[in-house]
């Protein structure tokens, strides 16, 4: 053995599938995928239309559809807690392979599409095939999102370790906005576009339920 092979550090693995280790690598992957979900939440403002020139500002805004910045609104919310879940998920991850790579492509996938159904829901308000595209577009990517999270908590464990309450609880939380925009779809084609965006809502009040529950849960004594 030459003297220089024995300073070397031992290397993770030779397979091509082999998890990889270590800081540098994890932020690679995180710092790429921050670029895509703050990319994602700026073209959302896109959408709403600017005021012509020599226009005055306050009747403009007054006169404007308002759908196109609820959809914003809404659209800058989703992203946002598919962020947190992402920047939760990744906070106790400490490796990861090609199928994890993979799965975080496919949720940035939906991320970065999210703009267009969310362009296309202010431009329609309360149009019911408007709301069933949009809400079949956030349940694929909390799909996607939790895909994710059930392969590196709770297929690889590719985290620190957890309590078994808290790695389904990963699971499970990221299961509540897509089913919430899952349920307003049969609501909208029934014909109640405007109750099915209201149900919309909750995705502001049950992860906050679901967290404190978890909470208490985990303050019981053994």
């Amino acid at each position: 053995m030459d003297a220089g092979d024995a300073d070397r550090e031992p290397e993770q693995d030779a397979g091509i599938d082999a998890p990889e280790i270590g800081a540098a690598a994890l932020d690679r992957l995180i710092f790429f995928s921050d670029a895509v979900f703050a990319i994602a939440m700026t073209l959302l403002v896109l959408a709403i239309p600017r005021p012509p020139s020599g226009v005055d500002i306050a009747k403009f805004l007054k006169e404007e559809d308002t759908g196109k910045f609820i959809a914003y609104f809404i659209s800058f919310w989703v992203i946002a807690l598919y962020w947190l879940a992402h920047h939760r998920l990744f906070r106790v991850v400490t490796r990861y392979d090609y199928g994890v790579l993979l799965l975080n492509l496919v949720l940035l996938f939906f991320i970065a599409f999210l703009p267009y159904p969310s362009a296309v829901l202010g431009d329609n308000g309360a149009n019911k095939q408007a709301t069933v595209f949009y809400a079949v577009c956030v349940a694929a990517t909390g799909a996607a999102s939790t895909a994710l999270v059930w392969y590196v908590v709770m297929f690889r464990r590719f985290t620190i370790p957890l309590p078994r309450l808290i790695a389904r609880y990963y699971v499970f939380r990221g299961l509540i906005v897509p089913l919430i925009f899952l349920a307003s779809i049969p609501v909208a084609r029934a014909g109640y576009p405007k109750q099915a965006q209201w149900l919309w809502l909750l995705t502001f009040v049950l992860p906050a339920l679901g967290f404190r529950f978890v909470a208490k849960r985990q303050a019981r004594p053994a």
